[in-house]
C-alpha cells in the first residue's frame, strides 16, 4: 500500500494519542539500549548524526543502534557510535508493504530496546516503537504525528539539524550541531591509490570535485535541483585557468550522463569518475579534495561533514531547512523561492566563480 500522511491519518492520530498524552514523561530515563527510528533519506539521515553524537556523547555507557532504509544506509554505514544497523525495508517510502512493519516490529521486539528516539514527524514510525514495546519513545509531535511517543517533542526550529536535536534539547542534553560521516580506512586506501596511480594527483595543484547530479531519492524526484551542466563546464573551465586546478566529476551511476557531458564540453582535461565511487569512497575523496561543488543533495552533505571547503548550490529548495553544515560551508540560493522554478537570471557562473574563488583563496592561505 502507499502510505502518506493526510488530514484522514493526522485526524486518526490525534485521536489514537489521547491515551498516551496522559502518561507523558518529562525527564528522559538515561537508556542503556537505544534505537534511532529514522529510515530515509539520505539527506536527513546525513542530518540527523548530529542527534546520534549528542546522545552517544551524554551516555557513553548506553548502546545505540539505527533502524534506516537500504537508500540511505550508507549515510551512517561506518559511524563509530554505532552497534548495529537495521533494515526498515519499505519502511521510509511512499509505498509501504505491511508484511515489512510487521517484520520491522518483530525484529526490534527481539532487540529489546529500552528507548527509542524518532527524528521524524510520523505517526507510522511512532505507531511502529509503540507495537515493538519499547517503554520509552521520544520524537517529534506534529498535528498528531507522533501520537504514541512517552515524550513529546515540539520542534520550534527551522533547520532539519535543530529540529532532531530537539529530543536531546528536551532530555537537557548538551547538542553537536555538526553532522558527522566516516568513510573506513579501506576507503582512504582505495582513494588514495586511484589519486596517486590512475589520476596522478600528488597535491601540487588544487583537487577540485564537481557533482552535477542530485535531485533523485526513492521519495520524490526532483531534478530542478540541478545547476545547468553548461555552468558547470564553464566554471570548471573558469578553476583551470585561475587555479591550475584539477578538476574531478563525481556522482551516482545515475549522474553518469549529466558527468559525460560536462566532460565533453570542457575544453580542459578533466577526470569523471561519476558512478565509479561508493558513497564512503566519496568521502575519503572530500577528505583531502581542496574544493566540493554541488546541488542539494546528499553527497553535498558527505563533503561539507568530512571537512572539505564546500560550495552548495541550492535552487528549488531551501536551505534555511536542510542546507549542509561544516567547518568551510557557503551557500548560494536565489534571494527569493518563486514556483515554477527556473534557474533563468539565477546563480550565475561569475556568482558561483567568485565563491569558489574564496573557497579556494582561503584553504591556501
Amino acid at each position: 500500500m502507499r502510505w502518506r500522511e493526510t488530514n484522514l491519518t493526522t485526524a486518526a492520530a490525534r485521536l489514537a494519542g489521547l491515551p498516551f498524552s496522559l502518561v507523558q514523561q518529562t525527564t528522559l530515563q538515561a537508556p542503556r539500549r537505544a534505537l534511532i527510528l529514522k529510515p530515509c533519506c539520505l539527506t536527513q539521515v546525513l542530518l540527523a548524526t548530529p542527534l546520534l553524537t549528542s546522545l552517544h556523547e551524554a551516555y557513553p555507557e548506553a548502546r545505540f543502534d539505527w533502524a534506516v532504509h537500504e537508500w540511505a544506509r550508507p549515510a551512517i554505514a561506518a559511524h563509530p557510535a554505532l552497534s548495529k544497523i537495521i533494515p526498515t525495508d519499505s519502511i521510509g517510502l511512499p509505498t509501504i508493504a505491511w508484511a515489512d512493519v510487521t517484520r520491522l516490529v518483530a525484529r526490534l521486539r527481539q532487540e529489546r530496546y529500552d528507548t527509542c528516539f524518532i527524528p521524524s514527524r510520523s505517526a507510522l514510525l511512532s505507531l511502529i516503537a509503540w507495537l515493538a514495546g519499547i517503554p520509552q519513545r521520544v520524537g517529534l509531535y506534529v498535528q498528531g504525528r507522533g501520537f504514541a511517543h512517552t515524550m513529546r517533542v515540539r520542534p520550534r526550529a527551522q533547520h532539519e539539524v535543530d529540529r532532531y536535536l530537539a529530543l536531546a534539547m528536551a532530555a537537557g542534553l548538551p547538542t553537536q550541531p555538526t553532522p558527522s560521516f566516516y568513510p573506513t580506512d579501506r576507503d582512504r586506501t582505495t582513494i588514495t591509490r586511484r589519486l596517486v596511480d590512475e589520476i596522478d594527483w600528488l597535491g601540487d595543484v588544487p583537487l577540485v570535485l564537481l557533482h552535477p547530479g542530485g535531485g533523485s531519492n526513492p521519495r520524490q524526484g526532483m531534478p530542478e535541483k540541478r545547476w545547468p551542466v553548461e555552468r558547470f563546464a564553464l566554471l570548471g573551465n573558469h578553476l583551470v585557468r585561475q587555479h591550475k586546478a584539477r578538476i574531478l566529476l563525481v556522482g551516482a551511476a545515475a549522474d553518469a550522463a549529466l558527468a559525460h557531458t560536462i566532460d565533453g564540453m570542457m575544453s580542459a582535461k578533466v577526470v569523471n569518475l561519476a558512478g565509479q565511487l561508493t558513497l564512503g569512497e566519496l568521502g575519503a575523496l572530500g577528505e583531502v579534495a581542496d574544493l566540493y561543488v554541488g546541488n542539494d543533495t546528499g553527497p553535498t552533505h558527505v563533503a561539507a561533514a568530512v571537512g572539505c571547503p564546500t560550495l552548495a548550490l541550492f535552487g528549488p529548495s531551501d536551505p534555511a531547512v536542510s542546507g549542509p553544515r561544516g567547518r568551510q560551508v557557503t551557500v548560494l540560493a536565489p534571494p527569493q523561492l518563486v514556483a515554477p522554478f527556473s534557474w533563468e537570471g539565477m546563480l550565475s557562473v561569475r556568482e558561483v566563480a567568485a565563491a569558489a574563488d574564496q573557497l579556494l583563496s582561503s584553504r591556501h592561505h
